[in-house]
C-alpha cells in the first residue's frame, strides 16, 4: 500500500517543483492577458506541499501568503461558483482567499484568486477561481479554474488559459496511481503516473458573466 502512496506523492512533488522553481513577483497586479497558468509565475510561490499520508495529498497556499488572505464576504458566499466543482459550489465564510491580479474588462473587475477550503471526506482542496465584480464592488459571477487535490488513489489539478478576447479555456486533469496490466485482466502500481484530460470547457466572459461555451468530457481507454 506504502507504494501507492509514494507513487501519487512523487508525481505530486514534481508538479509542485515545477512550479515553485523560479519564483518572484507580488500578488494583487494588472494581469496581462493572455494568462496562461502553465506558463505564468505569478502562480508559482503560493503554494506548498503538506501531507501524502492517509490516502490522501494535499497542499496549501504558503504562511507567508496565507496571513495576506482575505475573508469572502457574506455576498460572494451566496453567490454559487460555476465550473467543475465537484458539487461543492459555494465558498464558506470562513474561507480565505489570496488575490493573485486582476484586470478590468466592460465596467467590471475581474480577481484571479486562490484559496483553500475543505471539499468531501475533509480533503483540503487548493482553489484557483476568478470573480467578476461591478461598479459597486460586488461579486457577480464566479468561475472555478482549477482544484487541485488528491484522494486515494487519484490525483486532480487543471491547467487553464484566459484569452486575450477574453475567452477561457479550461482542461482538467486527473492521475492515477494504478493501470491496467498487459492482459488487462489485473491493476499495478503505475511507474510513471501520466495525467490525463477527463473534461475539457470553454468560457466567454459577457456583461460580468462566464458563460459555458462547450464542454467536452473524455474518456480514458
Amino acid at each position: 500500500m506504502r507504494k501507492k502512496y509514494i507513487s501519487v506523492r512523487v508525481f505530486f512533488m514534481c508538479l509542485l517543483i515545477l512550479t515553485v522553481a523560479g519564483c518572484y513577483g507580488k500578488g494583487n497586479e494588472n494581469l496581462i492577458l493572455p494568462f496562461d497558468s502553465t506558463q505564468s509565475f505569478q502562480l508559482e510561490c503560493y503554494y506548498q506541499y503538506i501531507n501524502n499520508m492517509h490516502d490522501i495529498t494535499e497542499i496549501k497556499l504558503s504562511e507567508v501568503h496565507n496571513k495576506q488572505t482575505k475573508a469572502f464576504s457574506q455576498q460572494e458566499t451566496k453567490i454559487p461558483v460555476k465550473g467543475e466543482n465537484f458539487l461543492s459550489p459555494y465558498v464558506d465564510i470562513n474561507d480565505r482567499y489570496y488575490e493573485l491580479g486582476h484586470f478590468e474588462y466592460e465596467d467590471n473587475t475581474y480577481k484571479l484568486i486562490v484559496y483553500n477550503k475543505i471539499g468531501e471526506s475533509d480533503t483540503l482542496l487548493l482553489n484557483v477561481q476568478i470573480n467578476s465584480y461591478n461598479a459597486t464592488e460586488n461579486l457577480v459571477d464566479a468561475l472555478l479554474l482549477g482544484s487541485f487535490f488528491g484522494y486515494e488513489d487519484i490525483v486532480r489539478f487543471s491547467d487553464f488559459i484566459i484569452h486575450p478576447d477574453y475567452s477561457i479555456s479550461i482542461d482538467n486533469y486527473v492521475v492515477y496511481a494504478y493501470e491496467e496490466s498487459k492482459d488487462g485482466l489485473s491493476t499495478r502500481i503505475a511507474k510513471d503516473p501520466i495525467p490525463h484530460i477527463y473534461l475539457k470547457e470553454q468560457y466567454k466572459i459577457e456583461n460580468g458573466q462566464f458563460k459555458l461555451t462547450s464542454r467536452m468530457e473524455i474518456f480514458k481507454n
